[in-house]
């Protein structure tokens, strides 16, 4: 029994393309998954009753106003279409504890479906930050499995348990590791419910999860990390549970409705016994 990870896609409006990257179809078969791409083109209930766990990749620019901003040229790309589907999918998924994890933009529409912000440009908006885009004209400058800055992880995380072991981090309240880093956007307020675990050194938030579910964010692009396969290890995991749970309730509700069927059965026998018996004591 395999779970199937849906991976929202990106629709090209002009051409008609789907395209998503192969880095996660590698990831999720390495963790023993069954890798799906997702269209916003489809219904959010047929989704979210077709797969047991979501990745929600990078991509463009979420629009202002989904965060109570205005629109700015900082703001590179956008597709609202994109928006609509991912942040209304996020909340249903949410709703029934399906595992996801956003990476990249994944991470800022985990955070803004939720009532969140963002600074929509760092160089921008935080004169002090260290350089988070390595990218020009929408291509990478550096290798992307290549380490540009770092990140502290709260050792109190539902992250940092899922990469000590591979990573054979020691500390007590925080950790530091390598990240690649591609985004000129980042979290700025908190969306309801949501823990920040993870920082790069100028205070920028890279790391997000909800206490109580898997749903983690990690700013950085974690599929070209090899050390990072354990977060797509424990994605598969989470939905391989989700999966027998759903299993089990549908085993479950079969049960009751065959008990009902047979209930109401055993019922209309007994009545008719019941007026047989009248029948002959009126005789």
């Amino acid at each position: 029994m395999k779970p199937i990870i849906g991976i929202v896609a990106q629709f090209d409006w002009e051409t008609g393309a789907l395209t998503i990257n192969d880095m996660y179809v590698k990831r999720i078969k390495k963790a023993g998954g069954i890798p799906v791409a997702i269209p916003p083109l489809v219904g959010i209930t047929d989704v979210l009753e077709a797969i047991d766990g979501l990745i929600f990749p990078e991509g463009p620019d979420i629009h202002p106003k989904y965060y109570g901003g205005e629109l700015t040229t900082k703001i590179r790309s956008l597709d609202v279409q994109r928006d609509e589907f991912e942040l209304t999918l996020i909340k249903a998924a949410l709703e029934r504890n399906l595992p996801l994890l956003g990476i990249g933009r994944g991470a800022q529409a985990l955070n803004v479906a939720l009532g969140g912000s963002l600074y929509q440009d760092v160089v921008s908006e935080i004169p002090k930050a260290i350089k988070h885009d390595w990218t020009s004209g929408g291509k990478f400058l550096v290798h992307p499995s290549c380490k540009v800055h770092e990140v502290r992880i709260k050792t109190n995380s539902m992250l940092f348990e899922i990469l000590k072991e591979k990573l054979n981090i020691e500390g007590t309240n925080e950790v530091f590791i390598g990240v690649n880093s591609f985004h000129h956007q980042a979290i700025k307020k908190l969306g309801e419910g949501i823990k920040p675990v993870a920082y790069a050194d100028d205070g920028i938030i890279e790391g997000i999860e909800i206490p109580e579910k898997f749903a983690i964010g990690v700013q950085w692009l974690a599929e070209y990390l090899d050390e990072m396969q354990p977060l797509f290890d424990a994605l598969v995991e989470k939905a391989l549970e989700y999966k027998k749970s759903k299993i089990k309730e549908e085993i479950r509700e079969e049960i009751r409705r065959q008990e009902s069927e047979t209930g109401k059965a055993a019922e209309k026998i007994v009545e008719e016994i019941i007026e047989e018996l009248s029948e002959s004591h009126r005789t």
